[in-house]
């Protein structure tokens, strides 16, 4: 016996191919294979209404909502189908009867406004759709679709749409990164003019082994320069050599000393400068004359 996993693959591959008979007959059968089962109910009325019999789906959709209330896409498929074959009363009531189901204001105001449409009744559709498409913030695309299209028999201007905040993400996510590849997943290449380029590092060394040698980049040639061009004069050893032995730092030293020769003067604390005990006697002067000269106030007090 066919299980309802094997039935449904059945049907998947038939709908992908394009076979929707042979996807009717085999959810046909399931249907009434399986009476309680709602699934194979809705899945046959959405394939009756993709081959145009709008009749025979709204059947279907009837049959589901008795047996089970509460699924909102029997509901909306049944409204759908009622609109397509101008049953515009009982469109509004599905309509109506889906906002309990959880179907949104903007949806079923669209519903009901087509159903009265249908019916000829333009003014009373344009002030449910323009009443609920100001509470809405002008964001609603559809009624602003079904508003245009009904102003020519209203003789009212319709209202600018919001267009804030309003773009529809597209779900259909089929072929992303087939025909054209992702910028962002391409292999990143290093091009001229890039840091890369200008060192003069490629992407194996960088990337793969992620060695550079030094001296690689910074190789000075004889003219004072780089490989890539960069000059590096500035950081080459002095022409001048620096001493290497004794002898010639003791004669760097005494040269400097002979250039830099200065006079150091002794000065005494109790008078002016002093000189050497080897200089001349002219310029000797004892510590007895030189302490006769200063005036002292206490030179007259006895000594004690």
């Amino acid at each position: 016996m066919t299980s309802p996993e094997e039935v449904l693959a059945t049907v998947r591959q038939a709908m992908s191919s394009g076979d929707l008979e042979s996807a009717e007959i085999a959810l046909r059968d399931a249907r009434k294979r399986w009476k309680k089962e709602p699934e194979f109910a809705v899945r046959h009325a959405n394939v009756l209404v993709k081959q145009g019999k709008h009749a025979q789906a709204l059947k279907v959709y009837r049959k589901v909502m008795k047996k089970s209330p509460e699924r909102l896409d029997a509901c909306i498929g049944a409204a759908e189908c009622a609109i397509q074959t101008g049953k515009g009363k009982l469109a509004e009531k599905l309509y109506s009867r889906g906002i309990g189901l959880g179907l949104s204001l903007d949806d079923a105001t669209l519903g009901i406004a087509r159903s009265l449409v249908i019916r000829s009744q333009h003014h009373l559709a344009w002030e449910k759709a323009i009443l609920q498409f100001k509470s809405s913030g002008n964001k609603s695309k559809g009624l602003h679709g079904l508003l245009k299209e009904i102003s020519p028999q209203t003789g009212i201007s319709v209202p600018s749409l919001d267009q804030f905040d309003t773009a529809i993400i597209d779900t259909n996510i089929e072929g992303v990164r087939r025909d054209t590849l992702d910028p962002r997943l391409a292999e990143n290449k290093f091009a001229a003019g890039s840091f890369e380029a200008m060192a003069g590092v490629d992407r194996d060394t960088l990337v793969e082994s992620g060695d550079v040698a030094s001296d690689v980049l910074l190789d000075v040639t004889a003219s004072g320069g780089t490989s890539l061009g960069i000059d590096l004069s500035a950081l080459q050893e002095p022409t001048q050599k620096p001493p290497s032995s004794q002898g010639d730092i003791s004669s760097q030293v005494q040269s400097n000393e002979d250039n830099d020769v200065t006079d150091v003067v002794d000065i005494d604390v109790n008078g002016g400068p002093r000189a050497d005990e080897d200089s001349s006697g002219q310029s000797a002067v004892t510590q007895s004359e030189v302490s006769s000269t200063n005036d002292d106030p206490f030179d007259d007090w006895p000594d004690i």
